[in-house]
């Protein structure tokens, strides 16, 4: 699907359900870009290292998974692990079956028990295809929001016998899980859609981010709500974690996520300026420039600038 086509949510939800549709494109993308982010990733000890992403230690029983889908679709997203004295949470299911198994084998690997929690933070099927594999682990218990349950359970193939024995938590308030000697806070906010959340651990300040943020590549508004999306970000950044764990793209600081507000923002100052010229959002993308600070972000193709413009036009009544 391209992303400067014109769609509802549910038409989105019933041929694509998931920023595959933003990856898809990834295979024609220059091969430099998938060296740079790799490169780009100095920050940490790598613990496992696949054609589809490798696996970083970014503090104590935490780890990161950075995800290289030019390479390889595997496991798709990014996501990770994180380990307490009582339990073992994997970050989402992925983009394939094999990608959550692998990512379960990798927590009793690095851990020494099986995981017992996994968190989807969005119904995207990047997120979401791997939950028959992550359902494998015996006595896991997956976790979403009802809202992103329904969501997944209306997606093309969707696994619904998995998702019918998950459990829902809090789709408006946080909700802590104890795993005894720390707490991973689940944050629902909206935003990249109706229904995301984040995964935040406040004793190593690491914040797993799920599709609200992107690093180094431009993010996909085929299903956002762009004010929200705004908002979400800026109060992961009033966080000032250490670590930020993007959905896709290299790991993130501080910096880098004062680059993708700008990006955020300057978005949002074309589509007024659209508006006021009385232009469309596909011209409006097609003159569109990235902004100072991220002129190297990798931009698959010009309709992805056309669709970021074209949900603030709507969202400002301007389209």
């Amino acid at each position: 699907m391209e992303q400067g086509c014109s769609c509802s949510r549910r038409d989105f939800v019933r041929t694509s359900a998931s920023c595959a549709a933003h990856i898809a494109l990834m295979s024609a993308a220059s091969p430099l870009w998938s060296k740079r982010l790799w490169a780009s990733q100095e920050r940490f000890p790598v613990v496992a290292s696949e054609p589809w992403g490798r696996l970083e230690r970014v503090a104590e029983g935490i780890w990161a998974l950075v995800s290289t889908p030019l390479e390889d679709r595997t496991t798709l997203c990014n996501g990770g692990i994180i380990a307490g004295r009582s339990g073992v949470i994997i970050i989402e299911a992925y983009g394939s079956d094999e990608g959550a198994r692998w990512m379960a084998s990798q927590a009793r690997r690095l851990t020494g028990r099986a995981p017992t929690h996994a968190v989807i933070t969005h119904y995207h099927g990047d997120h979401t295809a791997g939950l028959r594999g992550t359902a494998e682990t015996p006595d896991i218990e997956i976790l979403g929001t009802k809202v992103t349950i329904d969501l997944t359970l209306e997606t093309p193939n969707a696994a619904t016998d998995v998702l019918r024995t998950a459990t829902d938590f809090d789709h408006i308030r946080p909700t802590e899980i104890d795993l005894g000697d720390r707490s991973v806070i689940l944050v629902p906010r909206r935003g990249h859609t109706g229904s995301d959340v984040t995964a935040e651990v406040p004793d190593q300040s690491v914040v797993f981010c799920g599709d609200l943020v992107w690093n180094e590549m431009i993010p996909n508004y085929m299903d956002a709500t762009p004010s929200r999306l705004s908002q979400a970000v800026r109060l992961m950044r009033a966080t000032n974690a250490s670590t930020y764990v993007p959905g896709h793209g290299p790991l993130a600081d501080a910096m880098a996520m004062d680059r993708y507000i700008d990006l955020l923002d300057d978005i949002e100052a074309a589509a007024r300026r659209a508006i006021d010229r009385g232009i469309s959002s596909e011209q409006a993308g097609e003159e569109y420039r990235l902004p100072a600070g991220v002129t190297d972000w990798y931009a698959f193709q010009p309709s992805y600038f056309a669709t970021a413009i074209g949900a603030w036009m709507e969202e400002l009544g301007g389209s």
